[in-house]
């Protein structure tokens, strides 16, 4: 056990138990046998990319890939499936457009990955729309992360959420999801974590320094990273590589804490070698596989 500040890591002046996360051990469940076969491994729906913000698609999609799902789709604006070709081949790109376009896609995965690079306009409300009715109808888990979290809060009174759901926030979207301010957040990070996932009924991830992994009353502390992962297009990777082991049957909590921790150890082990100023999303895609 470690102990942990419940306000910023820079001003602490209460302190609460909280676990430390021990990811020896949650590798083990991704641990796969000799006649294993790809449908075991489950199969991620990365929704984004909109006009202008193609590229975090990509990475939420190869992320995915390369922590080891089994099957992979990025579901994505039609101007945008050749570059994703090109980055990934790997990666089955859907071109959608609309919300009608979308829902021939929502039945097959094992996990939904909403947000990166959604937007926030007429195309980001049918995505997520969509996407939450269907999910909610198969039981199909969810990670919404970005702007699928900034439209959260106006959804979720038109439409209940589905039971499992994995949310990946930083200060800005938090103050958002509790319709309060960023400073409030800034200085009760741990309150309010837990207060996010008792509304949403959801596993969190309040993404920053020392990044806390939150069930109700259940906490986790990740201590890796740097201010290297200070950069566009962190979270979206984040949110691949959490959806892909949630894809491979982790639960969400123990999915959510690998996730985190080797997102930030990765970010660490370049940050050693080469520093943190040119650290970016696409370093950290190789190094994580090297990691699992």
């Amino acid at each position: 056990m470690t102990r942990v500040a419940i306000n910023d890591t820079n001003n602490f002046k209460k302190m609460i138990k909280a676990q430390k996360i021990n990811s020896l051990i949650l590798k083990k469940k991704l641990i796969r046998s000799s006649d294993a076969h790809k449908g075991e491994f489950g199969h991620v729906l990365v929704i984004g990319g909109n006009i202008g913000f193609g590229g975090a698609g990509l990475l939420a999609s190869k992320a995915a890939v390369n922590c080891g799902a089994g099957l992979v789709s990025l579901a994505t604006r039609s101007s945008h499936v050749s570059a994703s070709l090109n980055f990934c081949p790997e990666v089955m790109v859907k071109p959608v457009d609309s919300g009608q376009a979308l829902e021939k896609y929502l039945d097959y995965p094992s996990v939904i990955c909403l947000g990166p690079g959604l937007g926030q306009d007429y195309w980001s409300e049918q995505m997520i729309y969509k996407s939450l009715e269907r999910a909610k109808k198969n039981n199909t888990p969810m990670l919404i992360d970005a702007d699928g979290l900034n439209l959260l809060p106006k959804f979720i009174k038109k439409l209940p959420l589905p039971k499992k759901i994995v949310l990946t926030p930083h200060i800005g979207e938090a103050s958002i999801l509790l319709n309060t301010s960023k400073e409030i957040i800034k200085k009760n990070r741990i309150l309010s974590a837990k207060k996010i996932s008792k509304k949403y009924s959801a596993v969190v991830v309040l993404k920053g320094k020392n990044s806390i992994i939150c069930w109700k009353d259940k906490y986790f502390i990740c201590e890796k990273g740097n201010a290297g992962m200070a950069t566009g297009g962190m979270g979206d990777v984040l949110s691949g590589i959490i959806s892909s082991f949630i894809a491979q049957k982790m639960t969400l909590l123990n999915a959510a804490c690998l996730g985190v921790e080797l997102h930030a150890e990765a970010a660490d082990e370049y940050s050693n070698v080469i520093g943190m100023n040119s650290l970016t999303p696409t370093d950290l895609l190789d190094i994580v596989k090297e990691l699992i």
